[in-house]
């Protein structure tokens, strides 16, 4: 329990946290794990990615460790190992453009995006024959070639 202004026992005040971006992100989070009529729940909870109980069942333990641990607005939470659960020793904040890097479905590393690259510069190649090549979305290739993502 924590005081109110009056200096007084609240017994309902939890965190006061509840309209932040991070709780937000903590109750997507857990939407993803244990909601299974949530589009992405195949890709977390149905494939047995949980949430760690100290951070499943108290969003303060939650925002503590990441306030900590690198959170700033802007950044994504990110499993290092995209097959491990949440939990403080496998979870870091990064920014978008890394969190897209460590997804199951990136197949890239920077020498596939420079082989891209190259290849995109002989001028043999179309973006959808790259695409068709590298097996991956024809958009990937857009903005490897734009410098988007996996820049030098």
């Amino acid at each position: 329990m924590n005081n109110n202004q009056n200096g007084s026992m609240n017994p309902n005040y939890k965190h006061g946290g509840t309209k932040t971006k991070l709780f937000g992100l903590w109750k997507d989070i857990k939407k993803r794990c244990y909601n299974k009529s949530r589009k992405q729940y195949k890709d977390y909870g149905g494939r047995g990615i949980i949430i760690c109980p100290e951070w499943a069942n108290d969003y303060t333990k939650f925002r503590d460790w990441s306030l900590n641990n690198g959170y700033q607005e802007g950044l994504e939470i990110d499993r290092i190992n995209n097959d491990g659960n949440y939990s403080p020793e496998n979870c870091r904040f990064v920014t978008k453009q890394e969190n897209i890097r460590n997804s199951r479905a990136t197949k890239l590393t920077l020498g596939i995006s420079n082989e891209i690259k190259g290849l995109w510069n002989t001028g043999n190649y179309t973006q959808q024959e790259l695409a068709e090549k590298f097996e991956l979305h024809q958009t990937t290739i857009s903005c490897i070639i734009l410098n988007k993502i996996w820049k030098n």
